[in-house]
């Protein structure tokens, strides 16, 4: 008897030991495949690396066409004092005073835009002179706001960006502000719809709101508010229509902000 106890308790020391050891070995075990699984089948540092493509060269020289009335005669003016020091760019003075999509089609301030060389993008704003009858060979043929007004003016805006599409470059069309008159309003707003009818279909024609930017937080006419500096200032002319320098330049940054985005031969624009 006193030699089966030892005998026993040895047995018991063995059988412990071993299922200890298993135990010790399977968590082992564990630890190395958790410790393969994070290796990396093929290193990082051997596979070959691929380095990302490189923007394409903007050109020594980039052209900007700007059309339209006397209102985009100013969004000119804006664009060409920012970009006067940078010699890659050229900005056109395409626009024409007094004129308007109720007495011609424009069709020809484009072909100058693009004369003697092709212009990169186009900028247009038009409509303070639309508020009229409408004329077809110098005949009047709808009076403003009619039916018939409404789609003689929808169409020739449609043939407008039809045209610039041969063209194949940006455009960006500004639409008209809010005027000090109510009436010149509302007609604004009736020629700010249809063109924005017309663009609908049109994904290569951008337009610029320019309605929130000009009213106060009622909706209502200002003439003073911020520039671009964040300084409130005069940026309406005495006429309710047009603008200052300070408010033109306002524009003109997001009509730059967007041909930054629509094309890489602007994205060395100067902020």
């Amino acid at each position: 008897m006193t030699i089966r106890i030892p005998l026993l308790l040895a047995a018991v020391f063995c059988l412990w030991s071993g299922v200890t050891a298993s135990a010790q070995q399977t968590v082992s075990t564990g630890e190395v495949l958790q410790a393969q699984a994070a290796i990396p089948l093929f290193p990082s540092s051997l596979l070959p690396r691929v380095k990302p493509p490189e923007p394409p060269p903007v050109p020594d020289k980039v052209s900007v066409a700007v059309t339209g009335d006397s209102l985009a005669d100013g969004i000119w003016g804006a664009i060409y004092r920012k970009l006067v020091r940078d010699k890659r760019y050229i900005i056109r003075r395409n626009a024409k005073n007094s004129t308007g999509f109720t007495t011609e089609g424009l069709l020809g301030q484009i072909d100058d835009g693009f004369a003697p060389t092709p212009a990169d993008a186009v900028v247009m704003m038009i409509g303070a002179n639309d508020r009229r009858s409408f004329f077809v060979d110098g005949k009047s043929k709808a009076l403003f706001g009619t039916p018939p007004w409404r789609t003689f003016y929808g169409d020739r805006a449609a043939a407008f960006m039809d045209y610039l599409k041969t063209r194949d470059v940006p455009v960006v069309w500004i639409l008209l502000p809010i005027m000090r008159d109510e009436a010149t309003s509302r007609d604004a707003k009736l020629i700010n719809e249809l063109v924005l009818k017309a663009a609908a279909d049109r994904p290569w024609v951008r337009t610029v709101e320019t309605w929130p930017l000009t009213a106060d937080a009622d909706g209502a006419y200002a003439a003073h508010f911020k520039d671009l500096s964040g300084k409130v200032r005069l940026m309406r002319d005495n006429d309710g229509v047009h603008f200052t320098p300070p408010g033109y330049e306002l524009i003109a940054e997001s009509v730059l902000n967007l041909l930054r985005e629509a094309s890489p031969k602007f994205r060395l624009l100067p902020r």
